[in-house]
């Protein structure tokens, strides 16, 4: 077992990842993944976290799945944000990794999360955030890794928790 991980936001421990049922799948949405690849991020330490618990077997998760519109958002923003040898990295993990699964977005999913989209209007989300949620839905996945909170939004549990600042 691993030992709890004091971060900038707390200490860490694997049952803040937990999920309610075991599940073996889960999305890792595109902030988890930016801060997961870019070492100066104040929340890569929770993410680095996550995968000593899983690698270590504290959490039940044998498959983080990303889709396009994921790996898009969280490449650029290593690219812009962070170096390109982090966004490199990222696309090299996702790639050669047996641990991740790549799904592409149906466009039957994106034209649904394009319509939900235009009708909240009030809701601060972005199109990534939408399609995410719905191609979640379409998967039958249900946990998501983020640090968004416009996930709380979504018929989703996001993972594993907000910074509340």
């Amino acid at each position: 077992m691993v030992e709890p991980v004091e971060t900038p936001i707390g200490t860490v421990t694997a049952g803040h990842f937990q999920p309610s049922g075991v599940r073996h799948r889960v999305v890792l949405g595109p902030k988890f993944c930016y801060a997961l690849f870019a070492p100066t991020d104040r929340m890569h330490p929770v993410s680095r976290a996550f995968l000593d618990f899983v690698h270590n077997g504290d959490l039940p998760y044998r498959r983080f799945v990303v889709d396009d519109h994921i790996v898009d958002e969280a490449t650029t923003r290593l690219k812009k944000q962070s170096s390109m040898d982090n966004a490199a990295a990222f696309l090299s993990t996702v790639d050669e990794s047996d641990l991740y699964r790549f799904e592409c977005v149906p466009p039957a999913v994106f034209a649904d999360a394009s319509e939900r989209l235009r009708e909240w209007t009030d809701l601060d989300a972005s199109l990534t955030d939408f399609v995410v949620a719905a191609h979640m839905a379409e998967l039958g996945i249900d946990h998501v890794l983020t640090y968004d909170r416009h996930y709380d939004a979504f018929d989703v549990t996001a993972l594993p928790y907000h910074s509340r600042e």
